[in-house]
C-alpha cells in the first residue's frame, strides 16, 4: 500500500521561510518586534512583509504564504524569542496551527521551528534552521504520537528514530513507513513521493539510522495509517561534525 506525503511536504514549504527581521539589542524590543510579527502572519497583511525583510525575502515569502493559505486559511502563529546566541544572532521559535475540512475529512496541522537570525540594517540577511517539525493529521479521531527524533546528531554516529502511539486502537490495524527525503524533493512543487506502508505491531514506528559522513543535514517523513485517518510527520536532523556545534 502506497500514500502520498505531498500534503505534508507541500505544507512544510512555507513553514520552513518562515522568520523575522529587527534593529535591537534588548530582549524586550526583541519580544516587542514578535509581537508585532505575530499580527502580521495573523491578520495576513503582506505588504507588512517589506517593512520586516528584504525586497527579495519579502517577495519570495509573500508567494509561500498565499499558497499555504490556501490551504490552510484559518493558520495562526505564534513567534517567540528564545535567547541570543553568542555570536549576536537572535533565537526563536516559530509555532504555527491549521486545520481545514475537505471532502468530508478534517486536517490538522502543526508545526515548530527554531531559527537563528542575522540581521543588517534592520531586516534579515540570514537564517539558520536548529530544528523544525511538522505534523499533519487526517481523520474524525486524532491519533495521538510522540516523536522521539533527536534534532542534532554527530557525524556517522547512530541514532534512534521513534514514533510511538500513545493510544493503540486496540485490536485495529495500523501501517505506517519512514522514508528519508532530501531538499531537492522538499522543494520540488512536482514532487509527489510515495512511502510503503507495513503493518505496525509494536506500538509505533521504530528505527536505527546512520548519519552522513559530511556535515549537513537529514530529512526524514513518517506516515501511519489507522481505521480514522493518516498521520503525516516530517523531521529535520542537524549533522553537525563538533559537539560544539549542538547549540543551541
Amino acid at each position: 500500500m502506497q500514500k502520498s506525503l505531498k500534503p505534508i511536504l507541500t505544507s512544510g514549504l512555507f513553514i520552513l521561510l518562515t522568520f523575522f527581521s529587527g534593529n535591537f539589542s534588548q530582549a524586550r524590543d526583541i519580544e516587542i518586534l514578535t509581537q508585532e510579527l505575530e499580527k502580521t502572519f495573523n491578520t495576513t497583511n503582506k505588504l507588512d512583509l517589506f517593512n520586516l525583510f528584504s525586497e527579495e525575502i519579502a517577495r519570495d515569502l509573500g508567494q509561500k504564504y498565499d499558497a499555504f493559505l490556501k490551504d490552510f486559511p484559518n493558520a495562526t502563529w505564534k513567534i517567540k524569542f528564545l535567547k541570543e546566541l553568542p555570536d549576536e544572532r537572535q533565537l526563536i521559535e516559530i509555532t504555527v496551527k491549521g486545520s481545514k475540512k475537505r471532502n468530508g475529512q478534517n486536517y490538522n496541522l502543526i508545526s515548530k521551528q527554531k531559527l537563528a537570525i542575522s540581521i543588517n540594517n534592520g531586516k534579515v540577511i540570514k537564517k539558520e534552521t536548529f530544528s523544525d517539525y511538522s505534523i499533519l493529521k487526517s481523520g474524525n479521531k486524532m491519533l495521538n504520537v510522540t516523536v522521539q527524533i533527536p534534532d542534532s546528531v554527530l557525524t556517522g554516529t547512530i541514532y534512534d528514530i521513534d514514533i510511538i502511539l500513545e493510544e493503540p486502537l486496540e485490536d485495529s490495524i495500523i501501517a505506517g513507513g519512514l522514508i528519508a527525503i532530501n531538499n531537492r524533493e522538499l522543494k520540488s512543487n512536482n514532487s509527489n513521493k510515495n512511502i510503503e506502508l507495513m503493518p505496525l505491531g509494536s506500538g509505533g514506528i521504530f528505527k536505527t539510522a546512520r548519519a552522513p559522513l559530511n556535515p549537513g543535514e537529514q530529512r526524514w517523513a513518517a506516515l501511519i495509517a489507522h481505521p480514522q485517518g493518516l498521520v503525516s510527520i516530517t523531521k529535520k536532523i542537524k549533522v553537525v561534525s563538533s559537539s560544539n556545534d549542538f547549540r543551541p
